[in-house]
């Protein structure tokens, strides 16, 4: 039966403990009847009222409801866009490599000038045939982060994807760690996730959904020496998963965390080989993870996982069985 829409609102219901956002409408058939309808996240952007459309009646885990499908006289192609922080080399690099082949259009961020590899990395996603742009910023600077997701939107059209990657360490025993070396490692892992994800959560909701997937690290929930700030900022960013995950749940935005473990990166190449050695005996597959790897449980999240959240993913080869 063809209807025409009459309204259209965003009601959030109380599902205790959690609250669901149900999107709703009325609508009116040729005869001049009206009814109250229901409308699925993924119609609610391109909604205008007088809009044409169907009734669909179907069956939810709450009950039996009738849905409002609009007609769509051309649908408009959507190229979903992926914000990875700390992308100019490393697992950032290879998440932005691998997002583009997965039909992401890529914003690179970095607190510096890219670096060669992370110039060839975009070389690279623009010829496979996706977008490609450099946004250099400072996470830990919530002015910073608001003009570069703004920028992000006007330029590209939205944000489907956030990697909370951007991190730093600043390594020393507690006890000869000076206050602005503790504060600056919190300032940009713990404080700069925060900031990425305030900045991103409006479009996300406004658009219909989103997915955000930080990378922790398995420091937050083993410890390690000479890492206090580190290992606390990580800390933080897993709870900080968890809370967005219940709290966004109702928008369909999704959160998760990857842990990664003893991965091939500027930071345990810088390790002691007598403290790598013994890390590497401590690992059933004997050896460290590669970037790539990372980036392909963080592509899994970002694409097929879409009854996942509020997980702490470890990938670590074992290492902390």
């Amino acid at each position: 039966m063809k209807v025409k829409l009459i309204s259209y609102t965003d009601v959030t219901v109380p599902t205790p403990p959690y609250k669901k956002s149900t999107k709703s409408g009325i609508v009116e058939d040729e005869k001049g009847k009206r009814q109250l309808v229901r409308i699925e996240d993924e119609h609610y952007n391109i909604l205008k009222v007088g809009m044409e459309g169907r009734i669909e009646k179907r069956v939810t885990d709450y009950g039996e409801f009738n849905f409002f499908v609009p007609e769509i006289k051309e649908k408009k192609e959507v190229s979903k866009v992926a914000l990875i922080t700390g992308a100019s080399r490393g697992i950032g690099k290879a998440i932005a490599l691998e997002l583009a082949k997965r039909g992401f259009n890529i914003v690179m961020n970095a607190f510096h000038d890219l670096p060669d590899e992370g110039v060839k990395a975009m070389e690279e996603i623009k010829k496979g045939g996706r977008e490609a742009i450099f946004i250099k910023g400072d996470v830990s600077k919530y002015e910073e982060v608001e003009k570069m997701v703004k920028e992000i939107v006007e330029k590209l059209g939205r944000v489907d994807v956030l990697v909370n990657n951007a991190g730093m360490n600043i390594d020393k025993l507690l006890v000869n760690m000076a206050p602005e070396q503790w504060q600056r490692v919190i300032d940009v892992d713990l404080t700069g996730t925060y900031n990425c994800t305030r900045a991103v959560l409006p479009y996300m909701i406004q658009q219909g959904g989103g997915n955000i997937v930080n990378v922790s690290s398995m420091s937050a929930i083993d410890g390690a020496t000479g890492q206090a700030n580190y290992a606390a900022a990580k800390g933080g960013v897993n709870s900080l998963t968890k809370t967005v995950a219940l709290e966004y749940a109702q928008y369909n935005v999704l959160c998760n965390a990857v842990l990664p473990g003893c991965i091939k990166t500027r930071m345990t190449d810088a390790m002691p080989q007598g403290m790598l050695r013994d890390r590497l005996s401590k690992i059933p597959l004997g050896r460290r993870g590669e970037p790539e790897e990372v980036a392909k449980l963080v592509a899994f999240l970002a694409t097929e996982g879409s009854y996942i959240t509020g997980q702490l993913i470890n990938i670590s080869a074992g290492e902390y069985v």
